[in-house]
């Protein structure tokens, strides 16, 4: 009997509409990978950098809906119920509604990420059988501009052409849009194919110097909204020279004279004025268009995203049609479509205005052959709200409750104040999605649990018009179930059960199908049988042995009533708000290369977060400038709409008067600080109804903090982070420092090493005097805070002066353990905390003298080694069996006990003193075990106790530490805790590391950063010793009853070398590091990024193979976690070639979506070399 190991799924992506063919790997403990399939037509075995991270997608649920939830009223919690509670609770809430207002008082609102058969059942229950058109989809955000446009000027929502023209078109017009990062299996064979035809020539239209310019031959940055100016003056110019197609303007078009007599109207010279461009720009597009033999056009939302898109598009299809250039090979307009599966949703008619199969919803003959074919008396005329209609519908009233599938409107929707309006306005929401951490989830009345990608069995159609079916791969957790499964069971709680019983989704799909007999989206001919054995299929395909259809409009007959293509004339005005004195400068918003929509996805892979890991504004030097705005500052940028604060990104890829903001944020920490839609207008196109996201009118000015009085109390490591960090941000607040001891700022944690004499005292000052009183710190040594008065927010100190505060940061640190049960009050008896003690000590002992250290952890180890240096004997009593027992494992400690009695140290395990001998003066410890030990000093090294004696007194919340949020904040939010008295999250963190990383957040938070915020820190412990390398990161053991943990371990003991590495759903969470601890920084970095390790892992993992010392500088590369010093560094050691620069540190060799990147900064290190 043979095992199966691995079993091997075709699927499609469900990130963008490229579509790209995936091959899924399932092992048998039901892990997944994935790859490109090198099979499929359209992708040909490519995957970008959110592609080839899906499986972890998929299999990370901890973000996940596991069941229904239901709460009774809106004052009340979501509670668990069970399907049919929730369903019966939906239907009854429903139907209610209906008898009272009407069908037309509830929606639905879906996604372009649905599966054709589900969008098909959704629009069959709400047009056909509740009785209203108000189901409408988020591809309406995207791509209904371009279905007006085709629909209008080819007759149909019909894409002409196919991925396959690419490589036979010489001229390509790229215009809104930013396929490098956005599209990128699209222009990575573009890219390709202009590599092997270098006269291959590529036209850019975006304000912004966008990746993709990267490879334009000419990039025409106009001023945004003067698109269609552009767009009628290349057309002027191809006309004037005679590059139009004249026999095919006669014979297969409409139009053009009105056409010809508005694009005379405007000089190419007033036209590239008006779009800040070059006259002889423009001349050069005509003459790349013109000689031409293949042309394609390709755009995306910088053209449908517009209050006059519909008009955008026609002025660009026009140029095809002038031009002659469709229905060719290698040429056509090219609409790139945002999401996996708008296209499938226009087929079925999942918008508003739209009927099934392309039928006209306004044709009296067409709404009745659909009523027929589902069985129900009509269909109605009356078109549905539009997404932005219906969501001012339910917060006017007009509505009365949503369904919503499968989307996140709080985020991605326009103008995010009138989308919560309406939310809280409904009557009734329901909410079907897959993850908890959508914002729009807790809006909801009724939460649905739905199956995700992988999880379901359906298809989709991607841009090119190409169908593919969709494996289930995995189980959904919990109780969720596939979006067709809720929907289907939720009609027949309605009644309407007859029409909705399938006995497989295959029948949903044929049912579909069946509706598109005879028109010409016909797939009459597919079927799930036909697509799981074949393949994918480009639509039409009307028979079963239909190879489909990769180009249309061959015979030059298009689908108007005319067969003749329309040439819409149009103006070209921009319709949006203009700029004025208060909002003068233009936002326009886009996505970045590594997230997607809204991040419910994306944003759970770090790799993918780590390219760009926060909101920005991007605004030109001369803006900021006459803002005194700084490279990072702080700004916010507001309008009459709302506004955003984040921090400036200056750069020239941005006009002057233009800045842009990526879209993908919603609520962070519960604040929407940095939700771009809170700025973006309520204006929509008037036939598309698609909404303006990309010109808003705005305001940025410099984040100004008011001028305030800050007291610090304590001196440690937190401290002096604080003023340092705070200084570089802010040099008008007034701060104090209290420190208890006479000389602050110095580093506790290297004074076994200043007993030693290895580090002299100096080494160990952290601020001295001169550069704190060059950062205008006013220091108050040896006085403390003996107590807070918050109500009148002053402090009194330790002689009995009173001082007023606005903020107060707590960083008093700890104090040495000491055992309670034991007279310490005696000559020899240490702690090791303070100069001041390490002083006593190397004073109080000689050469030869005996010191026994109580503690074998950090501290007690390092001071043994110190000891030793200074001739000292030393005895170590550990109360547990091992050393470091909480930062080692068994393996590691062994090693350590043989380093330490090779260096002389006596060790006793699992004991502890019962008391100490001697009357004023130590003499020597007696042992539980019996075991009398003579000593001449006795060091406590046995843990801290944090000082919280002040914020007790003060009434803070305490538990062990005091109580913070992620700014460090308490439960008074004008005092703040840091360093080893704070607790985050039940959490305490005694190192360094922790405590300047929340120094740095305050400083940040307090000066206007509001979105770096604290998320604990990474546990790690380096014993500092000479000689000795070891380290450990993070998670030093399995956790008990852990399941899907994995060791890596290298091991020799005769070498004391030894090297564990702790995996979890492929990402480093630990490791110990003995005898050689090289590997350390980019260990700490994989683990407190997160990373997953993918392909890496081997070269990470594998003893002897270093991983090149990790990522240096800002990532650039995703894939293979290349920074840009990695890249600097390749070209130093002589690389001068894109190509040779990509192989020697990877960037580039995965998606290659970030080579224009890459690119660009060896063309910057090339410059200064």
């Amino acid at each position: 009997m043979s095992l199966i190991k691995q079993q091997t799924y075709k699927t499609t992506c469900s990130y963008c509409g490229v579509g790209c063919g995936m091959l899924v790997h399932k092992d048998y403990k039901g892990g997944l990978k994935v790859e490109g399939d090198p099979e499929h037509p359209g992708s040909q075995g490519m995957l970008c950098s959110k592609g080839m991270n899906l499986h972890y997608t998929a299999l990370d649920t901890s973000d996940r809906l596991l069941y229904p939830e239901m709460r009774w009223n809106r004052n009340s919690p979501l509670q668990r119920v069970s399907w049919d509670t929730a369903l019966d609770r939906a239907a009854a809430v429903f139907k209610t509604l209906i008898h009272k207002y009407g069908p037309d008082s509830v929606g639905f609102y879906v996604s372009g990420q649905c599966l054709t058969e589900e969008y098909y059942i959704a629009n069959k229950l709400m047009k056909g059988f509740i009785g209203s058109n108000n189901i409408d989809t988020n591809s309406r955000l995207c791509m209904s501009s371009a279905v007006v446009a085709y629909k209008m000027a080819l007759g149909e929502d019909s894409v002409p052409v196919s991925y396959d023209d690419i490589e036979l078109a010489d001229c390509f017009l790229i215009t809104g849009a930013n396929p490098a990062w956005c599209h990128p299996i699209i222009f990575r064979r573009l890219e390709a194919h202009k590599a092997k035809n270098p006269d291959v020539k590529i036209i850019v239209v975006d304000p912004r110097k966008t990746q993709t310019t990267s490879l334009a031959d000419l990039h025409f940055q106009i001023n945004p909204g003067t698109d269609i100016v552009l767009y009628n003056a290349i057309g002027r110019g191809l006309i004037e020279r005679d590059k139009i197609d004249k026999e095919f303007i006669q014979n297969h078009t409409e139009g053009f004279n009105s056409y010809r007599e508005k694009v005379m109207q405007r000089t190419i010279k007033e036209a590239a004025k008006i779009c800040g461009v070059k006259a002889d720009d423009i001349y050069w597009a005509v003459e790349y268009i013109g000689r031409s033999q293949g042309f394609i056009s390709m755009w995306a939302m910088g053209l449908n995203q517009s209050v006059i898109g519909v008009n955008k598009n026609f002025g660009l299809i026009n140029l095809s049609l002038i031009t002659g250039k469709i229905g060719k090979p290698g040429s056509g307009p090219f609409s790139l479509t945002g999401q996996p599966n708008a296209m499938g949703g226009r087929e079925v008619g999942g918008l508003s205005t739209m009927l099934a199969a392309h039928r006209d919803l306004k044709n009296p003959q067409h709404r009745q052959e659909v009523a027929d074919y589902w069985g129900v008396p009509s269909v109605p005329e009356k078109p549905g709200y539009t997404a932005t209609e219906m969501f001012e519908a339910l917060r006017t009233g007009k509505m009365k409750a949503v369904w919503i599938v499968c989307t996140n409107p709080m985020v991605s929707l326009p103008n995010s104040k009138v989308v919560e309006e309406a939310l809280q306005n409904a009557r009734f929401v329901v909410v079907q999605d897959i993850s908890a951490n959508a914002d729009t989830v807790k809006y909801a009345d009724l939460v649905l649990p739905a199956a995700a990608w992988a999880e379901k069995t359906g298809t989709m159609t991607n841009s090119e018009r190409r169908i593919s079916y969709l494996n289930k791969i995995i189980d959904p957790p919990g109780e969720a179930l596939p979006d067709v499964e809720i929907l289907c069971r939720f009609a027949q709680k309605m009644g309407f059960g007859d029409s909705f019983t399938y006995s497989d989704i295959s029948e949903i799909y044929a049912e579909h199908a069946g509706l598109t007999k005879g028109t010409r989206i016909d797939v009459s001919g597919l079927s799930h049988a036909r697509l799981q054995a074949e393949g994918t299929f480009q639509w039409p395909v009307p028979t079963a042995d239909s190879p489909g259809t990769p180009r249309l409009f061959t015979d030059h007959q298009f689908y108007t009533t005319t067969k003749r293509a329309t040439i819409h004339t149009v103006p070209d005005e921009n319709l949006s708000e203009p700029p004025t004195e208060d909002y003068p400068l233009i936002l326009t918003t886009g996505r970045i290369r590594d997230q997607w929509h809204t991040m419910t996805k994306t944003g759970k892979v770090n790799k993918l977060r780590q390219h760009i890991d926060r909101p920005f504004l991007e605004i030109h030097p001369a803006d900021a400038k006459a803002r005194n705005i700084s490279e990072g500052a702080p700004v916010t940028i507001h309008n009459s709409f709302g506004n955003v604060q984040v921090n400036a990104k200056i750069t020239d890829t941005v006009k002057k008067g233009v800045v842009f903001l990526p879209m993908h944020w919603g609520k962070i920490l519960n604040q929407s600080t940095g939700r771009t839609n809170n700025l973006t207008t309520t204006l929509i196109d008037p036939i598309s109804k698609e909404p303006d996201f990309k010109f808003a009118t705005v305001q940025v000015e410099k984040y100004i903090k008011p001028k305030q009085k800050i007291i610090v109390i304590g001196a440690g490591a937190a401290a002096s982070r604080f003023v340092s960090a705070y200084r570089e941000l802010n040099g008008q607040d007034e701060i104090h420092v209290f420190s208890r001891e006479v000389i602050p700022f110095y580093n506790r944690v290297m004074l076994p090493d200043y007993i030693s004499g290895l580090m002299p005292w100096e080494k160990l000052i952290k601020l001295r005097r001169e550069e704190h009183e060059k950062l205008n710190v006013h220091l108050h040594n040896g006085i403390s805070v003996q107590s807070v008065d918050r109500e009148k927010k002053t402090v009194l100190d330790t002689e009995d002066n009173t001082h007023t505060y606005d903020l107060l940061l707590l960083a008093t640190g700890s104090s040495a353990a000491l055992p309670k049960n034991l007279n310490t009050d005696m000559d020899g008896v240490f702690t090791m905390r303070t100069r001041q003690d390490a002083d006593l000590l190397k004073a109080y002992t000689d050469i030869g003298s005996h010191v026994v250290i109580v503690g074998g952890g950090l501290l007690g180890l390092e001071l043994a080694a110190s000891l030793r240096e200074l001739s000292r004997n030393v005895t170590l009593i550990q109360r547990v069996s091992q050393l470091m027992n909480r930062q080692l494992d068994n393996v590691a400690s062994d090693l350590l006990h043989e380093e330490m009695t090779d260096r002389g140290v006596d060790i006793y395990y699992n004991d502890q003193i019962k008391y100490l001998t001697g009357k004023d003066r130590i003499q020597g410890v007696r042992l539980a075990s019996g075991r009398t030990i003579d000593c001449d000093a006795l060091v406590f090294a046995i843990g801290t106790t944090p000082n919280m004696d002040l914020a007790r007194q003060a009434g803070l919340q305490t538990n062990r530490g005091i109580i913070v949020n992620e700014y460090m904040q308490t439960s008074d939010s004008s005092i703040f805790a840091m360093g080893e008295i704070a607790e985050f999250q039940g959490a305490m963190y005694g190192i360094t590391a922790a405590a300047e990383e929340q120094a740095d957040v305050i400083c940040k938070y307090l000066n206007g950063d509001w979105l770096s915020y604290y998320k604990g820190s990474l546990s790690m412990n380096i014993l500092k010793m000479e000689g000795l390398n070891l380290c450990s990161i993070g998670m030093v053991e399995v956790p008990a009853n852990g399941k899907g943990y994995e060791e890596v371990i290298f091991i020799d003991k005769s070498k004391r070398y030894y090297k564990k590495c702790i995996i979890h759903q492929d990402r480093l969470v630990g490791a110990i590091l003995f005898g050689d601890k090289s590997e350390f920084i980019e260990f700490k970095e994989l683990i407190a990024n997160q990373t997953e390790l993918s392909e890496k892992r081997l070269q990470l993992l594998r003893s002897g193979k270093p991983g090149g010392g990790g990522v240096v500088g800002k990532l650039i590369c995703s894939c293979n976690n290349v920074g840009e010093g990695n890249i600097q560094k390749a070209v130093q050691e002589g690389c001068a070639q894109l190509t040779d620069v990509c192989k020697s540190t990877g960037a580039g060799m995965g998606c290659g979506s970030c080579k224009p990147e890459v690119k660009a900064i060896l063309e910057k290190s090339l410059a200064a070399v």
